[in-house]
């Protein structure tokens, strides 16, 4: 077989390893265009973020059996028609769950306290305390909306530090959420009356643009809306539109809808001038420890299913 590691510096030579009794393996980063016209000579491809692999994409993968990604969302893959052509795809389903919870508490309590505008000024040798007055947590309601394993972990986080929390998912664990104290509420109710409001919700053309014009009008004024799920769970123009407005006091992304953004893209341009707006790229599953383990996770997953097929 031909094993393709579109992303080789995220699979060390040791996990690996593991795959090298199945054939020949080719460790390279390649472009969309560079991908397609090569992708019919390969069986096995592990990737991560990067290539978008649509139908046009595997119509060319002729030879393609499994299509492995090293994440927990796979809105990256057209994972539809990879059924209908046979293509088995595997994801790395809730392995980096602490590392994007984690991350999400860390945009929370950055941006409530004020944290990246403070050290900016310091580094300037401004030493203006009243300037970066925060906003503490304790007795605040925090919405959290998709409560699965990173959102239940993220209300986990939140109890610790006194918060009220509520929570809307259509396929909800009730007796996780009641577990953690969580009052299960409708998503109007929890838009409503939330002072931070964390998104946790999958991507798909269901939930494209949840978080629209329509509700930022009815969020708290004194609101903070998180996001370390995906860029498309928000209309970006509505959240320019209320952070320019003031109907929100400020938000926290770590994903856009075009990654990697362009020079022009708003958001950034907005942020580069306000300090209510805090963008990382990407970095919620992005810890050691997350990376490692769904490499191994993965080629574990792809091993099982290569060796389930000679049989």
């Amino acid at each position: 077989m031909n094993i393709l590691v579109l992303t080789p510096e995220y699979y060390s030579n040791e996990v690996l390893s593991e795959l090298h009794e199945f054939g020949n393996i080719d460790s390279k980063k390649m472009s969309y265009e560079e991908l397609s016209n090569v992708i019919e000579k390969y069986d096995v491809i592990l990737t991560r973020i990067g290539v978008i692999f649509d139908k046009p994409l595997l119509e060319k993968a002729g030879n393609l059996k499994v299509l492995a990604t090293a994440t927990t969302g796979i809105d990256h893959i057209d994972s539809e028609y990879a059924k209908k052509r046979g293509i088995e795809v595997i994801s790395a389903s809730g392995v980096n769950a602490t590392a994007t919870a984690e991350h999400t508490f860390t945009l929370i309590l950055s941006l409530v306290r004020k944290v990246p505008w403070a050290f900016d000024s310091l580094k300037n040798f401004n030493y203006n305390r009243l300037e970066f007055l925060g906003t503490e947590l304790n007795g605040k309601t925090i919405g959290i909306i998709g409560f699965g394993r990173i959102g239940s972990m993220v209300g986990r986080y939140a109890k610790s530090f006194g918060m009220n929390i509520l929570t809307y998912d259509p396929f909800i664990n009730k007796s996780l959420a009641e577990e953690i104290g969580a009052k299960i509420v409708e998503l109007d109710y929890l838009i409503e009356n939330s002072d931070v409001i964390t998104l946790h919700a999958f991507a798909s053309p269901e939930n494209e643009n949840m978080i629209d014009y329509d509700e930022f009008s009815k969020m708290k004024n004194t609101a903070f809306l998180i996001n370390v799920a995906r860029g498309s769970l928000i209309n970006e123009d509505a959240l320019l539109d209320a952070l320019k407005n003031k109907k929100i006091v400020g938000a926290a992304l770590d994903v856009l809808k075009e990654e990697p953004p362009t020079q022009n893209n708003k958001l950034i341009e907005y942020a580069r001038q306000h300090n209510n707006l805090i963008v990382t790229p990407h970095l919620g599953g992005s810890t050691k420890e997350s990376v490692h383990n769904a490499a191994v996770y993965v080629v574990q997953k792809v091993k099982e299913n290569l060796i389930q097929s000679k049989t």
